[in-house]
């Protein structure tokens, strides 16, 4: 019996996990049921009128199928332990469509996994979210692919009045060809907080995030950090956009190159349609600090080991919001992100 698996048991979590277009493993803690909780495949969660009306109204339409999780958590659940989602494709191509809705003052933290193996040649994954009156969600999405799959992935968000959102997007190994999109629509007095860790190998990848504060008093922030590697190609453009009076908002992008044939761009921007607004930004893109490198290698360390440590040192500066049940998780996948960058 697997961690997880004995995690459900114990009554405390949940897991939904799909392989190409097969449903591998469903489980629910029975604890959890009886709360009303909800994850299920989408293709059955349809079968309600509310779920299907929902469909394509955080994200624009797509010609995609009914593949993919339904996950529904009643109002005033509070659960800290971890929902786990985890979608693989190992073969041909996989489209999957996923939509999580998070009632009046829940409390949830998910992982969302998205891999790549043997055969797998495209990943389309397109993701809904919706926080309803004083939620609050911990989103933590994990990918990592072979050098030659090509990848989707769009998740919209609707944030609603006085609700929280916190979106952690960590790619550990990056694929031939990436297109990702996140769009966050923030209603009144809700915050948005979106965090990138993204390690680019040979290939190209676009990150696009979009914020609308839409509501009087809501409020955004966004965190990147993108180291770049041999042969890689990254364009990343940002945009909060203020749309109601009171509103705040920041963009933070940080780029490190460690190869001198890589290309990256960061395009912050910032738009306000109403007095009232505050938006600022900052970016930079940069290397490894020479006299850093020599400081650490006056200590002992090689020069492999000292970069490694200056590339995790860049990284975790981006993590100030990682759930604190997950830290474990995310600080070995941050040692594996800084030993895969200095090869």
């Amino acid at each position: 019996m697997s961690f997880l698996e004995k995690a459900v048991n114990a009554g405390s979590t949940a897991l939904f996990l799909q392989r190409n277009y097969e449903i591998v493993r469903q489980l629910l803690a029975k604890g959890l049921a009886e709360k009303g909780f909800i994850l299920e495949p989408l293709s059955r969660a349809v079968e309600r009128d509310w779920v299907r009306k929902l469909l394509w109204t955080a994200l624009p339409q797509r010609e995609v199928g009914l593949s993919g999780a339904f996950m529904y958590v009643p109002p005033g659940v509070s659960l800290r332990a971890p929902v786990s989602m985890c979608f693989v494709v190992s073969e041909g191509s996989q489209e999957v469509h996923n939509v999580l809705v998070v009632g009046e003052g829940s409390e949830l933290v998910v992982t969302s996994t998205c891999t790549s193996a043997g055969a797998g040649a495209m990943h389309g994954g397109y993701t809904e979210i919706f926080l309803e009156r004083g939620a609050k969600l911990d989103y933590v999405m994990i990918h990592s692919w072979t050098e030659k799959t090509q990848v989707i992935a769009e998740t919209g968000v609707v944030v609603g009045e006085g609700a929280s959102f916190n979106d952690v997007y960590i790619s550990l190994k990056s694929p031939r060809a990436l297109r990702e999109s996140t769009r966050i629509a923030v209603r009144r007095g809700g915050s948005a907080l979106a965090s990138t860790l993204y390690l680019a190998g040979s290939g190209s990848s676009t990150l696009e995030t979009v914020i609308t504060l839409e509501g009087e008093g809501a409020s955004a922030e966004v965190v990147s950090k993108v180291v770049t590697t041999s042969g890689s190609f990254v364009s990343q453009p940002i945009t909060l956009e203020a749309r109601s009076p009171n509103t705040k908002g920041h963009v933070e992008c940080r780029g490190l190159q460690l190869s001198s044939d890589s290309v990256l761009e960061t395009i912050p921007a910032l738009r306000s349609t109403r007095s009232g607004a505050y938006l600022t930004h900052e970016a930079a893109i940069g290397k490894i600090s020479e006299e850093e490198l020599a400081y650490l290698m006056t200590k002992g360390f090689n020069e492999e080991e000292a970069t490694n440590m200056l590339v995790r040192g860049f990284l975790e500066l981006g993590l100030k919001s990682v759930p604190e049940p997950l830290k474990p998780q995310i600080s070995s996948i941050l040692d594996l992100m800084a030993r895969f960058a200095t090869g």
